[in-house]
């Protein structure tokens, strides 16, 4: 085997990114709609609908204005009154269904995109995932997710609403009088032109904005994580004045994009609202001149100040579209992120857990943590791996549970390159214990069934047992059944490495590999520990990272970094 040097895993640097559009954004949104292509159509259509419904007393009130304008009879005013009633008692009725249908539709949606992307993430080179902060993947599945449900259950009916409300509009008026309907919608596209150089104007904030927040989240993340250790250093301030400047810079950019927004987004919502001063000149001029009736001038002065309506409700859609699109495009650049590629639709099974590392050299990005490493590891024995930090260990470990695929080279398994065996096969082959203990937010039931959700009370305590846990458990107010809290803070370090030991035991798996899984253990402990670690040799492959050779005094065979 050839020793290697290698420093601490380097950040991989982020792609250049892509120019992005809103056209590009709501491309990216489109294919998650269509899922829910069906209920997301019916909410547009009682949207529409109801806002259909809510011209109704528009029409009532003309109605109204054109009988007491010209004596007539005043017989059917209660009807006209009635009318309008149930128009509106429809309309709320139609909309608070559409309403329901489209978020019910958008929920779903988020739960499954969400699911997709914790098991897409899954598959994904692990350097993907470390080379960002937590943050960062946490804005991505929880806040742009969480935004898409604006785009699915309010733009999808909002647009669709808006688009069939103004074309009826148009050709009923057009048909009533062309003249005066040119007049009432005259001041549309003036309005559209605003509002699209309002986004074309602050447009070139939404990556900066993008990028502030991940920032910010990331930030507010890694001071909460780190307060412990802000307080023992007395460094409180410093680390609150650094997460503030981050704060400051995307309140910054909001500020700066609203600014930019705001003068032509108020002339979108204003001009929209104006159609009444081209309604009334144009009206009073060819009333005056005899060209049209007074029921015509009525009918435009009353419908026609609300035909615009709708549009003027795009306009929060529109000063947020760029933002909701920009969480589309990060949602779908992270699923386009490549998986480990894989050989699985003939998968081969490995003949034994005989452990092989052929020729294999790997980097994280410039620099090699591993060149040219062979060693075989047999079963029923225990390997021992050593070496300074940073020389490579525990990518080691990394590669034999497939974080990563090396560069050069193969990892096999009873004869069988990792990418040949399917994932199912190989997490049923590989347990990892690794250097930092993480358990989850669960009992310490919950944590161990993990590793098998069919073992029996008397198997998971037998693990725990060789694992020197067993008794700790006990002692906890509930037992087994105890919460441990988030990242298991109801424990030690070494009682949270025990554990996830006690997992790996559980799970049976004939390779075991034990990346600095004693580095937590007292010394009254180790002993009793090693005992259980060389109780596990017989029938399988254990290979163990270690600094100390003490703690692999026993090993079969030793290699040096």
């Amino acid at each position: 085997m050839t020793a290697s040097t290698v420093a601490e895993e380097p950040a991989v640097p982020e792609p250049d990114e892509a120019k992005e559009t809103l056209t590009s954004g709501i491309a990216a949104l489109a294919p998650f709609a269509y899922p829910s292509a069906g209920p997301l159509a019916l909410s547009a259509l009682l949207a529409v609908l109801a806002a259909l419904l809510g011209l109704v007393p528009y029409w009532a009130v003309y109605k109204v204005a054109v009988v007491l304008a010209t004596d007539q009879s005043t017989d059917g005013l209660w009807s006209l009154g009635a009318i309008a009633l149930g128009s509106v008692l429809a309309r709320f009725l139609l909309s608070g269904v559409s309403t329901y249908i489209a978020h019910g539709a958008a929920f779903e949606i988020q739960y499954r995109l969400r699911l997709t992307i914790a098991e897409h993430l899954a598959r994904v080179p692990l350097g993907y995932v470390n080379k960002r902060r937590s943050g960062e993947l946490k804005k991505v599945m929880a806040d742009d997710v969480e935004r898409l449900e604006l785009f699915l259950a309010h733009a999808i009916p909002d647009l669709t609403t808006a688009l069939v409300t103004f074309l009826a509009l148009f050709g009923w008026m057009l048909w009533v009088d062309w003249r005066l309907a040119l007049a009432a919608f005259a001041l549309v596209l003036p309005a559209f032109a605003a509002i699209a150089y309002a986004m074309r104007r602050s447009g070139h904030h939404t990556s900066e904005y993008k990028t502030t927040q991940g920032l910010m989240n990331a930030a507010i993340v890694e001071l909460v994580r780190g307060m412990p250790v802000v307080k023992i250093f007395n460094r409180a301030e410093d680390q609150v004045r650094g997460t503030e400047q981050v704060i400051a810079r995307y309140v910054d950019v909001v500020k700066r994009y609203s600014l930019e927004f705001l003068p032509f987004g108020t002339a979108f919502y204003v001009l929209l609202g104006s159609n009444v001063l081209l309604i009334l000149p144009v009206g009073g001029w060819l009333w005056t001149s005899g060209s049209i009736t007074t029921e015509v001038f009525l009918f435009f002065l009353i419908i026609g100040l609300g035909a615009l309506s709708s549009l003027v409700a795009l306009l929060f859609l529109f000063a947020n579209l760029s933002h909701i699109a920009s969480g589309g495009t990060l949602v779908t650049e992270l699923l386009a992120q490549s998986a480990l590629s894989d050989n699985t639709a003939e998968p081969r099974e490995p003949e034994d857990a005989t452990l092989r590392f052929a020729d294999v050299s790997f980097r994280y990005d410039s620099s090699w943590a591993l060149r040219s490493v062979s060693f075989v590891a047999r079963p029923g024995t225990l390997t021992a791996v050593v070496g300074a930090s940073g020389s490579g260990k525990s990518t080691i470990a990394a590669l034999t549970g497939r974080f990563w695929d090396p560069q050069m080279g193969q990892v096999e398994i009873g004869g069988v390159s990792l990418p040949d065996i399917a994932p199912d096969t190989l997490y049923r082959q590989v347990s990892l214990v690794l250097q930092e203990a993480f358990l989850f937010d669960d009992t310490v039931l919950g944590n161990l069934r993990l590793a098998r959700p069919d073992a029996s009370h008397e198997q998971i305590q037998d693990a725990a047992r060789r694992a020197q846990i067993h008794d700790r458990i006990e002692a906890l107010p509930k037992g087994y059944d105890t919460p441990l809290g988030e990242h298991g803070v109801r424990l030690s370090g070494g009682e949270r490495q025990r554990l996830t030991i006690a997992r790996a035991i559980l799970a049976d798996t004939p390779i075991i590999v034990l990346d600095e899984a004693t580095a937590f253990v007292d010394p009254e402990n180790e002993t009793l520990l090693q005992a259980a670690i060389s109780a596990l040799v017989e029938g399988k492959t254990v290979l163990m990272i270690a600094h100390r050779l003490s703690t692999v005094a026993g090993a079969d065979q030793i290699l040096v970094m």
